[in-house]
């Protein structure tokens, strides 16, 4: 729209007669200031406990006369840099309608931010801050304090601190309220058995009206990644940790590009690299007296900030030691010879099946739900991909496929890698101090072992093709 209100409506019949709406918001706790940690959360609380047409009792009983399902997580969620509201609607009836609308139209600019409401939520808060002190959260904080220190993804954990939480003044709800819930960060989506273009006009005239502000927030200052580390190694420790782990791990900046189909295909030699090597770590795992249970490599990005390249093993346990150089030998194996035709061939088959198997669920994808296609449009927004079909997605890999060698996959795999600032992680209940020392000892040591070229593999016929006379 003219004031920068983005919408997304999708006609989709499954579930009949059912649609689904999210108001995504491109703002999460990476917006926060110092003083705010924590409220880019708390408001997602708030805007249910009072709004321009809702009294704070009233909202939740009315969506559960109608038959909506509250509760937590099932309504909102705030990431680092997003804050997203869903309702999946029974029917679309006229005042299932009107309350869907008029409940998304009141939580981006109608909330009443009550200061005795406020408080009344605090405990509420402070509550689940406790309930997400889980050994996962600890870890996950141990981790990129290490390896992202001057990051402020690791100063802006969305559940925020306990004294901001406690005591953060009603202003400052209202500040980020104002710099960031405005139209030109905002995308609602609609997907449901639905009329597209009456469900045009209904949310142009629900949403056209809202403004922004003469001053909007600002973008964050994401602050500096480490580079020239080199080879070092930390260990993240708790109690309840229940199997050790394993990593290798690289983390540089990332610039964002277009989603083209020809950055899709770009990608493609180094997602087929990384499922060679995860299979070699499945096929090592099962060999009799192997350290590892399993392993896999991977690239991923975040906040499209920050792109890392990752080789994780799980131990088996006490056998730490001995994974390590399995781990670091089997990288290195790939970075220096590349893979077999044999290896490229069954990766590419499960690439394809799995494509072709998203096109045959295609007609009875639902629009509701944590994966319907509702959710899944919102998870376009942020990370600036294009929302495609799976025949599309099928189409474009069918195209690329063929034409893939090995030649390519290793090129892509030593181009990944191709960083002297490699960060060993041992994740554990306990250890010594001198473990962080033992880690790089073992990995120089493993490093000085000459690898071997992966063996090319005879394929052989499948060894069940007859089955008889089929029963009736």
């Amino acid at each position: 729209m003219d004031n920068g209100f983005n919408y997304i409506i999708y006609p989709n019949a499954e579930p009949p007669g059912k649609f689904s709406v999210r108001l995504h918001i491109a703002a999460g706790s990476l917006m926060e200031e110092e003083d705010q940690r924590g409220l880019a959360h708390f408001l997602e609380h708030m805007v249910f406990n009072g709004s321009k047409n809702f009294t704070p009792d009233e909202l939740i009983p009315r969506m559960q006369r109608l038959g909506i399902s509250f509760g937590a997580h099932a309504n909102a969620y705030t990431s680092f840099d997003e804050t997203v509201y869903m309702l999946d609607l029974p029917n679309i009836e006229e005042d299932t309608l009107e309350l869907a609308f008029t409940v998304m139209r009141d939580f981006a600019d109608g909330a009443l931010l009550k200061e005795d409401e406020i408080d009344k939520e605090r405990g509420v808060i402070l509550s689940e801050k406790s309930s997400r002190d889980s050994v996962q959260m600890r870890l996950q904080e141990q981790q990129f304090d290490f390896l992202m220190p001057d990051s402020l993804i690791t100063h802006r954990f969305p559940i925020g601190t306990e004294e901001v939480i406690s005591s953060a003044p009603r202003q400052r709800f209202i500040d980020f309220y104002t710099d960031y819930y405005i139209p030109s960060r905002i995308t609602f989506v609609v997907v449901g058995d639905i009329d597209p273009e009456e469900f045009e006009k209904r949310t142009v005239a629900t949403f056209e009206s809202l403004r922004n502000p003469s001053e909007p927030g600002a973008d964050p200052d994401m602050g500096k990644l480490p580079s020239g580390t080199g080879l070092q190694a930390a260990v993240f420790t708790d109690k309840e940790v229940g199997q050790d782990g394993l990593s290798l791990i690289f983390i540089r900046s990332y610039t964002s590009v277009p989603d083209t189909r020809e950055e899709r295909v770009s990608r493609l030699p180094l997602a087929l690299a990384n499922a060679v090597m995860s299979r070699r770590f499945s096929v090592l795992a099962k060999k009799e007296g192997s350290p590892i249970a399993s392993g896999a490599t991977g690239r991923a990005v975040w906040f499209e900030n920050i792109e890392f390249g990752y080789a994780d093993a799980t131990p088996v346990e006490g056998k730490w030691r001995e994974a390590l150089p399995v781990l670091e030998q089997e990288v290195r194996r790939a970075r220096e010879y590349g893979f077999t035709e044999a290896e490229l061939t069954d990766a590419k088959a499960n690439v394809l099946t799995a494509y072709q198997q998203a096109v045959k669920r295609a007609p009875t994808r639902k629009s509701d739900g944590q994966g319907g296609l509702a959710s899944q449009f919102v998870n376009t927004i942020n990370s600036n991909r294009v929302f495609s079909t799976p025949e599309e997605d099928l189409a474009i890999i069918e195209e690329a496929i063929a034409s893939v060698t090995t030649e390519d996959c290793h090129t892509a795999l030593q181009e990944f890698w191709d960083t002297e600032d490699i960060s060993i992680t041992l994740t554990t209940k306990e250890a010594a101090e001198e473990v962080r020392e033992e880690l790089l000892s073992i990995f120089r040591s493993s490093q000085a072992v000459e690898v071997s070229p992966p063996v090319a593999e005879e394929t052989k016929a499948f060894a069940y093709t007859d089955f008889g006379e089929p029963g009736t």
